[in-house]
């Protein structure tokens, strides 16, 4: 670790790019600046601001918010007191509000809608003291103004300051800074609760693997409470003086693109997806590089991409064009794992081990993880923090996967969602229900099979795709209910399943899907805000449905 802490990096790179900018907001249609300087008078007002009201070293700050430049200021000042940043997803319900802050013993909370406020409110938060909000809110006694809250922090500098340095300095690598819930696909979230080690060493392992530079441009889109965009996005970033564009409203996401024109872009497979399919119905597929880079404003140098598999189709068009996707893969509880670099690339897999970090692949097919990025373990949750780890004390991701000759890591499929057919067969669904997600008019693909002779697939679709695609092909419907029971779509999706069926072995194949009229919600409970399938939930809520296929 080149810092021994967060706040030692933080103080380090703001006195370094003291006048220069670190975030680009949207107002109205221009981009403005906040310096690095402004940056580091927000945290330490806020930092102050949280110890003058109580803030003991160790205790949890919640930040419900989207993704704002304030997100940033809230977590690394809250690190500066001594204490634990812990995200929540602004889709979460209100019960799931009240479940983090709750069981994270959070003292304060930072909102930045009245809407987020409300979630809060509607629970018992006893050890809630303040909740603090960027908009304007109705009055409440534990309610006060981010401005307000600054300035209650800035006119009591000049006492708590020395106590925010002090405690931020010295900081031991191991002290917890963040807490992330995991959107676990069973039961309540845990808190995997991450150190400065964590974070430093996580951001050093991406410098080495694919580096983000000073002069880069960047845009922030992602929730900052998920571990990616806070590791590999804010923390990343504050490691190499990189500033960002946040983008305020995810629909003008390509917009904002062809105008800040960045230099490095990370995303899921299912933007590139549509980028690809964008490229191609314009120009045909052997395009011109620069046509391929024009797509995302014309000064990209870096792609990267991880959460589900990249169509090999895709990868090789872009690579072609000269800019290959760079596939990473990691979770919560170790998020550097394995990451595609320029000097080594190979399509289908996730990469080599990043540096720093250990694979090996269990006699079972598990991934398991040994490194110095590693996470301290679930808070509250003694038991399954041992249950994370064998005896040597490996890391066991859950994931089954396999490293092939020249090292290079794919993964297959999760270890607890495998199927056993009635003839005893194994199917893995996540490797299925990829290939099928690789249409983009499909959201999301469900096999089921456990127990029966063959699978079949409950296939939901992308409301924005579905509806473009039946403008093109002059398809009129009412409403999107009438576009899932369109015989044009449903033979789009059979030709998808036929091709999918064509990779796969006899006991892998669909033999009967159905098209649902509405997505899974994270609402019912169906996915993780990450978009996940909670495969109980789904099974549950459509259980006659899938046994209907097998009568049919």
């Amino acid at each position: 670790m080149r810092f021994p802490n967060v706040y030692s990096l933080f103080s380090h790179q703001t006195a370094r790019y003291e006048s220069e900018a670190v975030f680009y907001r949207r107002i109205g249609e221009d981009w403005i600046p906040e310096t690095w300087e402004s940056f580091r008078q927000k945290v330490h007002d806020f930092a102050c601001a949280l110890v003058a009201m109580g803030l003991e070293k160790g205790t949890s700050v919640a930040i419900l918010a989207s993704n704002i430049p304030e997100w940033t200021i809230v977590d690394v000042a809250t690190i500066a007191a001594g204490g634990i940043g812990v995200g929540i997803y602004p889709t979460s319900s209100p019960e799931q509000v009240g479940y983090i802050i709750n069981h994270s013993d959070a003292e304060f909370a930072f909102v930045d809608k009245p809407e987020q406020l409300a979630k809060i409110l509607q629970n018992t938060c006893p050890k809630l003291k303040k909740i603090i909000t960027l908009e304007p809110c109705e009055a409440n006694k534990k309610v006060i103004s981010f401005d307000e809250f600054l300035r209650f922090g800035r006119e009591n500098r000049q006492k708590f300051l020395p106590i925010v340095e002090e405690r931020g300095f010295g900081a031991d690598s191991e002290d917890i800074a963040i807490m992330v819930y995991t959107s676990g696909t069973t039961g309540n979230p845990k808190g995997a609760m991450l150190s400065h080690r964590y974070i430093l060493n996580s951001v050093e392992s991406l410098r080495q693997s694919v580096p983000i530079f000073h002069d880069d441009v960047t845009l922030s889109y992602l929730p900052g409470c998920h571990v990616a965009e806070r590791i590999s996005g804010i923390y990343n970033r504050l490691s190499s003086g990189t500033p960002a564009h946040f983008v305020d409203d995810l629909s003008k996401l390509y917009d904002y693109m062809l105008e800040v024109k960045p230099t490095v872009f990370a995303s899921l497979p299912r933007f590139f997806e549509k980028i690809y399919a964008m490229i191609v119905a314009k120009h045909g597929k052997n395009v011109d590089a620069e046509i391929v880079k024009s797509a995302f404003g014309g000064r990209i140098r870096l792609l990267t991409s991880g959460g589900a598999p990249l169509p090999i189709e895709i990868a090789d068009f872009f690579a072609k064009a000269g800019l290959p996707i760079l596939q990473a893969y990691g979770l919560t509880e170790n998020i550097c794992v394995a990451f595609n670099t320029f000097e080594n690339l190979k399509f289908g897999t996730v990469g080599k081990p990043m540096p720093m970090c250990q694979v090996k692949i269990a006699p079972d097919g598990e991934i398991l993880v040994k490194s110095e990025m590693m996470f301290s373990g679930y808070y509250k949750e003694p038991e399954k923090t041992k249950e994370m780890f064998d005896e040597e004390g490996w890391l066991k991701t859950g994931d089954i996967g396999e490293l092939d000759e020249d090292g290079f890591l794919k993964v297959t499929g999760r270890k607890k969602e495998i199927i056993v057919l009635s003839n005893g067969k194994k199917v893995v669904p996540s490797v299925i229900e990829n290939m099928v997600k690789e249409n983009h008019l499909v959201s999301q693909c469900f096999l089921y099979g456990e127990g029966k002779n063959y699978c079949v697939a409950l296939i939901t679709l992308n409301a924005a795709e579905v509806e473009a695609f039946a403008r093109s092909r002059g398809i009129k419907y009412e409403n999107f209910s009438d576009l899932t029971k369109n015989e044009i779509v449903r033979k789009e999706i059979e030709e998808t399943i036929r091709r999918t069926n064509e990779r796969v072995s006899s006991p892998e194949r669909i033999k009967k899907f159905l098209i649902l009229d509405r997505d899974f919600s994270i609402e019912k409970d169906e996915v993780t805000p990450t978009l996940k399938l909670r495969r109980e939930v789904v099974e549950r809520n459509f259980r006659d449905t899938l046994e209907n296929l097998y009568s049919i």
